[in-house]
């Protein structure tokens, strides 16, 4: 069985990995790429995976930024944009320079990083500098730039700034959208675009219809602790999995 030139396996990696990952991004506004990928890398090229991702992202961003708008915090929005659209092209210059095996050990050491701090909780415990925090912004764009995945790093100053979830998930939205439209002015100029991405991009647009709606439902009904849990617990797991060569 094939789809437009995808075999059955990449088929049903992509449309099952993406029903999971953007329904998470529905329901907490962020982690649906960086998510992804662990899984996806095995079967696409990340060349090609990462820009179709972008594209279809940005359906799901700007209806959350449309939607919630009302609750957008233009200063926190602001100050993420500030720095992380700096980063954001040295990261993109890096995706360029590094071979595809090696950004996907520095994705997975990135991904693992991020799930054992979150998992651990110092982010709760411990008040950091407020320059710190900006710096997660710029590190954020440089895993934009370069993965399409500077999420967790933003959601380090976001879940600070923004104790409210509805805000918390507009003003991330708001900024993912600038983002994912910056990259893909850069992926034009660096000719990125290619036609093995079509099949990926036309394959995810149902389901990031379907995963939108279920995940605006949801928003409301599932409490964010655990499920918070639950998303860095896949993600450190997807980072193990990303860095296995190194070990055996």
């Amino acid at each position: 069985m094939e789809f437009l030139g995808l075999g059955a396996p990449e088929l049903i990696a992509l449309v099952l990995t993406l029903c999971v990952t953007n329904l998470v991004q529905g329901i907490t506004g962020f982690g649906s790429i960086i998510l992804a990928l662990p899984a996806l890398a095995f079967f696409f090229p990340l060349p090609e995976l990462i820009p179709a991702l972008v594209v279809v992202n940005i359906i799901q961003t700007v209806w959350f930024a449309v939607r919630d708008r009302a609750h957008l915090d233009r200063r926190a929005a602001g100050a993420m944009l500030a720095l992380s659209l700096v980063g954001i092209p040295v990261g993109w210059w890096v995706f360029n320079a590094l071979p595809s095996e090696s950004l996907k050990l520095v994705l997975g050491f990135t991904v693992f990083a991020i799930a054992l701090w979150n998992l651990t909780g110092p982010g709760e415990r411990l008040v950091l500098p407020g320059r710190v925090y900006h710096l997660f912004n710029f590190i954020g764009g440089f895993a934009q730039g370069a993965f399409a995945a500077g999420g967790p790093f933003l959601v380090i100053y976001a879940a600070r700034s923004l104790p409210d979830k509805t805000a918390f998930r507009a003003t991330l939205s708001a900024v993912w959208v600038a983002h994912n439209l910056l990259l893909c002015v850069l992926y034009t100029a660096r000719g990125n675009w290619s036609a093995p991405m079509i099949p990926v991009m036309v394959a995810s647009l149902p389901v990031i219809v379907i995963t939108t709606w279920a995940g605006t439902r949801l928003h409301d009904r599932i409490p964010q602790a655990p499920f918070r849990k639950m998303v860095f617990g896949v993600l450190l797991l997807s980072g193990i999995i990303l860095i296995r060569p190194l070990f055996w």
